[in-house]
């Protein structure tokens, strides 16, 4: 009887520890992933806001391009002048 509780004692202490053990690195391990989402968002962020400038540059770009070659164009020449006599 008396190895029976002991072995019953050193059984729920071992498990006891084991669960602390067990939420202690659970709390870890989901401090170490929000940490991680954090510094992820954050690049992001970054790179978002780079790619907002750029797409807008782009943008501006082709805009641009699209004038010139419109303003190139002979028939918008000849349209013009047509419209301005």
């Amino acid at each position: 009887m008396r190895n029976e509780l002991v072995t019953r004692e050193v059984f729920e202490l071992e498990t006891s520890r084991i669960e602390r053990e067990i939420t202690l690195t659970r709390e870890m391990f989901e401090r170490e992933i929000l940490l991680t989402r954090e510094l992820f968002e954050e690049r992001f962020k970054v790179v978002d806001e780079r790619f907002n400038s750029l797409n807008f540059k782009l943008n501006l770009f082709i805009a641009i391009a699209l004038l010139a070659l419109t303003l190139a164009n002979p028939t918008f020449v000849a349209l013009i002048e047509r419209l301005f006599r």
